[in-house]
């Protein structure tokens, strides 16, 4: 077994054992006791609505839900993990994906966000296309540059030379849908564990997760299987609390992003009637100041590069 894999499994003082399953895939997303609700009523919903699971494992991993809130969910056809909580959600999640993936044997991995993501059609594509490679999406537009934001300080000073160097100039890849086979995506979460030493912080999972598939290559995914509102770059429509491009073709994922609630740009974002309200002064003025921070950033690339 992978000696990281050892040395991870020690930090976590817990007894992980493996899930006797019989599906081809798996869905990987993790919540506690704040986003659990979200999570049943909205995210899982959504996704065994829409979604065929014949060939699909669902994994939550419980970073501190109640009791009631872990029965509910046991009774909807889900495997739940009970994790240690001792550091931000976001990053300490790839040490538990590691842990779970070295002990069960999967084809293909979807590591998805659950506290801001719908699901409104199939995803099944997502599992046979580019099998061998990871896929995430590019952000078309961006506010906070998180790949310089969460360097310094968040990893060793080695480490972080050789991270600039790859992500100079870089499209942010978006977090929060990352499809992958199964060994890369153990290879993943072993390796932002490993890299990021600042393990209670927000942020630097991303640029970690930045600079590996940089380096190794990755498949860009449309942006129907992340449709984010603000950043993505799509303009959209709701109709009937479901979101659609301008073409009139509904989105597969739909991510509401924004690390505080206040800027997220969808007011009672959920799945069903009587949600999905756009906060358009939120939604106008984060676009345009990510547009105007965009186009100044690519007339700078631009220039930089006629200087070579």
């Amino acid at each position: 077994m992978n000696t990281n894999i050892c040395k991870i499994k020690k930090n976590i003082g817990a007894n992980i054992k493996t899930v006797v399953h019989h599906k081809k895939n798996i869905i990987i997303t993790a919540t506690d006791s704040k986003y659990a609700d979200f999570l049943t009523n909205h995210w899982l919903k959504s996704l065994q609505d829409n979604i065929n699971t014949k060939n699909i494992d669902i994994l939550i991993l419980d970073y501190g839900m109640t009791n009631n809130q872990v029965r509910l969910l046991k009774s909807k056809n889900v495997l739940i993990q009970k994790c240690l909580r001792n550091g931000y959600v976001v990053t300490i999640r790839y040490r538990d994906i590691a842990n779970f993936l070295s002990l069960n044997s999967y084809n293909q991995v979807l590591l998805i966000d659950s506290g801001d993501v719908i699901f409104q059609s199939d995803i099944n594509e997502l599992f046979n296309k580019n099998k061998n490679s990871y896929r995430a999406f590019c952000e078309k537009m961006t506010l906070i540059n998180m790949n310089k934001v969460f360097l310094e300080g968040f990893f060793d000073k080695k480490k972080v030379k050789q991270m600039r160097e790859i992500l100079k100039n870089k499209k942010p890849i978006n977090g929060g849908v990352i499809v992958g086979p199964a060994d890369k995506m153990l290879s993943l979460a072993i390796e932002v564990w490993t890299i990021v030493k600042k393990k209670n912080a927000y942020g630097p999972d991303q640029t970690a997760v930045n600079y590996i598939l940089y380096r190794d290559g990755f498949k860009p995914l449309p942006d129907k299987y992340n449709m984010i509102i603000t950043t993505g770059g799509t303009d959209f429509f709701i109709k009937n609390s479901t979101f659609y491009f301008v073409n009139g073709k509904k989105i597969s994922i739909v991510h509401n992003a924004g690390r505080n609630k206040f800027l997220r740009p969808i007011k009672d974002f959920g799945y069903g009637p009587n949600y999905n309200s756009s906060k358009k002064v939120i939604y106008y003025v984060i676009k345009h100041l990510a547009k105007i921070k965009t186009k100044i950033k690519r007339k700078h690339i631009k220039k930089y590069n006629g200087k070579l």
